[in-house]
């Protein structure tokens, strides 16, 4: 991040850059192996972070609180939350098998506390023994909606403590590493809970899940041309009809829907670089008729192509 904000990254710390915002961001090495993100700022610029997956498998819990706000919102894969309140708060886990976007309007007064877990971890805090079964439920939580939890007023005293600490407080790095801990242990708690009661709806191996995982790799590779069904299945070794069933099942919407908004975010993506044409972006992503683009398009985000760029324009 220091990088690509062409700032120092001196005591663990980096401070915004005053043409983006006021505030920072520091790195806080917790007991257990731990590590987490912690940062306190406003933003005089929108901020888009987008992380794409990897094959590692870990986890990284996130609380945010958002103060200001004009428009903030999560992807994970396919699906989006998305808030314009003049507040938001969240907690929720997310996978490294998925990407992640996160996008801030200027104004914003961002809060955030980000611990990454490692596959271990998680399966000795929870108590399971056979993490399989905690992946499996934990996409079947994700194909069913993003799993958040609001941030109650207990939570949100830890962040402020987390934050900012006391000054005169003996130990600090020891006083904000217990309060991340207990900031962690009231979200698995939560969790734990719905996970308990939650009917498990997805019925596939570990080996299984990771063959979905490899036909949406191979999905998306091109997003101009997308495969077909029966290339799809016949590289995967199975049949169409569980093809479609269990990618469904793993990312939350049928293959050709999941393309395609996979392939409107590409689109929005590019068009806020803002060297690129409406028509550009259309023909690179495969569309021949612009018409149809700025249809797809607006479908996927309920604005035109050229609507999104004037809007950027002011902002």
């Amino acid at each position: 991040m220091a990088t690509q904000l062409a700032v120092p990254f001196e005591d663990a710390r980096i401070n915004f850059p005053e043409a983006l915002g006021k505030g920072y961001m520091k790195s806080v090495e917790l007991p257990n192996g731990l590590e987490a993100l912690i940062g306190d700022f406003t933003l005089r610029q929108a901020m888009m972070i987008q992380r794409s997956r990897v094959d590692k498998e870990f986890y990284v819990f996130i609380c945010d609180i958002a103060s200001n706000v004009g428009r903030f919102y999560v992807d994970i894969d396919s699906e989006r939350v998305e808030k314009t309140d003049e507040s938001v708060s969240a907690m929720y886990l997310l996978s490294f098998v998925s990407d992640l976007g996160q996008y801030a309007s200027a104004g914003a007064h961002v809060k955030t506390v980000r611990v990454i877990i490692s596959r271990d971890w998680l399966a000795k805090y929870l108590k399971i023994d056979v993490l399989d079964d905690v992946l499996q439920r934990y996409l079947a939580l994700k194909a069913g909606s993003i799993h958040v939890k609001d941030v109650d007023f207990e939570s949100k005293t830890l962040m402020e403590e987390i934050l900012h600490p006391p000054a005169d407080t003996p130990m600090q790095k020891a006083y904000i590493q217990n309060r991340i801990m207990m900031l962690i242990e009231n979200f698995f708690g939560w969790l734990y809970q719905q996970m308990s009661v939650m009917e498990l709806k997805i019925r596939m191996t570990r080996e299984e899940i990771e063959q979905v995982m490899k036909v949406e790799e191979q999905l998306i590779a091109n997003l101009a041309d997308a495969p077909t069904i029966n290339q799809l299945s016949r590289d995967a070794a199975m049949s169409p009809s569980k093809l479609k069933k269990q990618f469904k099942d793993v990312f939350g919407l049928p293959v050709y829907e999941y393309f395609q908004k996979k392939r409107m975010q590409k689109a929005r993506e590019l068009l806020l670089e803002g060297n690129r044409s409406i028509k550009s972006v259309g023909i690179e992503l495969g569309f021949s008729n612009l018409s149809n683009f700025s249809m797809a398009f607006k479908k996927e985000f309920n604005e035109l192509p050229s609507e999104l760029l004037k809007s950027a324009a002011l902002t």
